[in-house]
């Protein structure tokens, strides 16, 4: 078995916790190390200030585009595969996956996640096959250049605190879905604090119950690690492996018992289990 481990620099701050080694035993290499490892400070604060960069960067690109017409999914997408590969190759981070096959390509699926780390978001955009969006919260797109760029290359807002209003935002997701998109929705609602899978809010699962698709499960590992949430220190030289695994019927089953399922395979697809599970001990 082949363990890589993000090392701990004696630089880092005191009380930093070990990083726990990222398994990439049998998992297919979606990005190599751009640049030598140790080749750059192991704490630094320029991938975050670059990531800011990048994502104004494409977004400004998106919308120069749309206002020439050119404005396409083929479009979005062609960015998005830049974006997340600089925004790994600025860390110096690799990207592993296993359980892409899951995936027919033409078929529509919501993936679910745990989501402890914001470098879960390209991560997931370089490992999903095919095109990817996500439900974001409505507030997200009232930020200039950023927000208008997300709805007009397809990314779908949603009103979670009134439902008939997000009833009628899912209409667009339900079109883009036929088209054979991906759509990923965060079951826990919120970045983790603590690398556990936090208990999960039910409106991810009402989504797909409405959207009619089936549920691919997934983890992340090695993301927090590299960038915890909260933090701008950014650890480089890291791994980050996403695992998916096999598609989860939506219909013919309620809510309750639809988490539960999506919440025991995320936990399997982690290999820790239970000992990562923030919903033991806590009463429904």
């Amino acid at each position: 078995m082949v363990v890589h481990a993000v090392p701990v620099p004696a630089s880092a701050p005191a009380g930093a916790p070990l990083v726990a080694p990222v398994d990439i035993a049998g998992a297919e290499v979606r990005l190599d190390h751009s640049r030598a490892v140790g080749a750059a400070p192991i704490w630094t604060r320029m991938p975050v200030f670059k990531t800011v960069f990048y994502t104004l960067d494409i977004s400004s690109r998106f919308l120069l585009n749309s206002l020439i017409g050119r404005g396409t999914t083929a479009c979005a997408d062609r960015l998005i595969d830049g974006y997340w590969r600089r925004i790994m190759k600025s860390g110096n981070a690799r990207l592993f996956t296993t359980g892409r096959e899951h995936f027919i390509p033409g078929k529509p699926y919501i993936v679910m996640s745990n989501h402890g780390s914001l470098l879960d978001i390209p991560a997931l955009m370089g490992a999903v096959p095919g095109s990817l969006r996500m439900v974001l919260k409505e507030e997200l797109t009232r930020i200039p250049v950023w927000g208008h760029a997300l709805v007009a290359s397809g990314f779908i807002p949603v009103d979670r605190k009134k439902r008939e209003k997000a009833i009628g935002q899912l209409e667009k997701a339900k079109r883009m879905l036929q088209s054979g998109l991906t759509v990923w929705i965060s079951p826990e609602g919120t970045r983790g604090r603590d690398a556990k899978l936090a208990p999960f809010k039910r409106g991810g699962f009402h989504i797909a119950k409405d959207l009619e698709v089936p549920i691919i499960p997934a983890f992340i590992d090695g993301a927090q690690e590299i960038l915890p949430p909260d933090q701008f220190k950014v650890r480089t030289d890291g791994d980050v492996v996403v695992r998916f695994g096999a598609p989860i019927n939506t219909t013919g089953t309620d809510v309750p018992e639809l988490s539960k399922t999506v919440r025991r395979a995320i936990l399997d697809l982690s290999g820790r289990g239970d000992a990562i599970d923030a919903e033991l001990g806590v009463s429904s």
